[in-house]
């Protein structure tokens, strides 16, 4: 076991200039965890020739993300995706993103949020309507189904998904197929393979019909209530409204946040799930008492207090945004050592989330660690971020988790199709290497 005091850093070598890029691309959760577990929470390394720091420790997530936020932009990996993606909420710094931030807000908040309830649960309930009692599901499809009709509707309105299918299969193909080439080797996606143009044309749909969406708005006078129409509504404090290149990036980044991260947490929540009935049984009991029976609706909400300490605890051992990058913008300090203006910040929340200082039995799946009164200890679990850049989405994420998963274990029972433990697959997000295949057993459907 290493020290937790954090107050020195370790060197993580690698070979000249490539320094540690091999082992990273090979496993970089592996890589990660490794060095933070063996020689502390403070490591550097190199990568290509950058300088970067791995942390793991509160104090120093604390200080990067909250008290000397200003010295910190954003990650390398996301400028890099900057040209595809935009200047959305996810990569714009300093006055553009103060403002789009102030823009976004209201599309988040109380009222918004039970209106998209009742999207999430419409969309869940066409899904499950489709499961036949016995049958085997990649769960990992079905939640990315969920999730990419959710937020297409949700953007674009409830019969936006039906009538072009082609969005949704471009959305699995552009964020489902983001890995590491397209972050550091932007060469690959002007080369002759099928991948690299299957890739480029799935963006193209996808901004082609973000553009077309945008235009036939502008130009209707039919009155809608969707996540698109409140942008185009959405004025600063001066009176101006964002441009169409503005909302078409906001569209890309509410799909790069908010599909396949969500998807994953559910995913995750229910391979747990399926390992440990008892405790599936008894987040259906909960739903059963809370419902009378009947359908989930968006005021179980909150009063589904087994079935969010699950979302929560996946969350923890399988947090889909496994690390989180910053990089330093100006020459800073970090706990007494000088920071060179340019280094890469990295913070590992897998381990963090597993760290045994933090957490009790920190690899055991225990729900009920977030029933109790005790409160936990600042800056120890952060899947959704922290601080002023904390993920704006996160209580939609939340919602769209807990009410899907409730939904789903109001009319079904998952087990494994056979005895099953997943190898992961870390790059951007946090993905089972393997296909997580669930036998689906219909416990009765829901009444009206």
């Amino acid at each position: 076991m290493t020290s937790p005091n954090p107050s020195h850093f370790r060197n993580l070598h690698g070979v000249p200039f490539l320094g540690s890029i091999i082992p990273l691309s090979r496993d970089a959760l592996g890589l990660f965890t490794r060095a933070l577990r063996e020689q502390g929470d403070r490591i550097r390394m190199r990568v290509l020739g950058r300088s970067v720091l791995l942390l793991c420790h509160p104090e120093d997530i604390e200080q990067v993300l909250v008290r000397d936020r200003e010295s910190y932009g954003r990650s390398t990996e996301l400028r890099t995706l900057r040209p595809i993606f935009g200047d959305g909420l996810l990569a714009s710094e300093g006055g553009l993103w103060r403002r789009q931030r102030s823009l976004l807000q209201p599309s988040f908040n109380h009222d918004a949020l039970a209106k998209y309830a009742s999207i999430m649960l419409t969309v869940i309930r066409k899904q499950i309507n489709r499961w036949q009692d016995g049958e085997v599901r990649n769960i990992h499809v079905e939640m990315m189904q969920y999730t990419r009709e959710t937020i297409c509707a949700v953007l674009f309105g409830e019969d936006f998904t039906a009538a072009r299918k082609e969005v949704g299969v471009a959305v699995s193909t552009v964020f489902g197929d983001l890995r590491s080439e397209i972050l550091y080797l932007p060469i690959w996606r002007r080369l002759p393979f099928k991948r690299s143009r299957d890739w480029n044309r799935a963006v193209a749909v996808l901004n082609s019909s973000i553009g077309d969406a945008i235009r036939r708005r502008r130009t209707s006078s039919e009155v809608k209530s969707d996540l698109l129409a409140a942008l185009l509504a959405s004025r600063d404090a001066d009176g101006q409204s964002m441009s169409d290149q503005q909302i078409h990036d906001e569209i890309l980044t509410f799909f790069l946040a908010g599909h396949e991260t969500a998807a994953l947490g559910l995913t995750w929540a229910l391979y747990l799930l399926s390992a440990h009935l008892d405790i599936q049984d008894r987040v259906i009991e909960e739903v059963r008492s809370i419902t009378q029976g009947g359908q989930v609706t968006a005021d179980a909400y909150p009063k589904l207090r087994w079935t969010i300490a699950v979302v929560k605890e996946a969350m923890r051992l399988y947090p889909p945004v496994w690390s989180m990058g910053r990089e330093a913008i100006v020459d800073t300090t970090l706990g007494g050592h000088r920071i060179a203006k340019g280094t890469d910040i990295w913070i590992c929340l897998y381990r963090l989330h597993r760290d045994a200082r933090w957490f009790a039995d920190p690899d055991v799946f225990l729900p009920e660690r977030w029933l109790g009164e005790s409160s936990q200890k600042p800056f120890t679990y952060i899947p959704f971020g922290i601080g002023q850049r904390v993920c704006i989405g996160q209580h939609f994420a939340m919602m769209e988790s807990v009410l899907g998963l409730a939904a789903m274990l109001s009319e079904v029972r998952f087990t494994p199709k056979e005895p099953q433990s997943v190898s992961l697959s870390a790059w951007i997000t946090l993905r089972p290497r393997s296909p997580i295949e669930l036998k689906i057993s219909r416990i009765g459907a829901a009444t009206t």
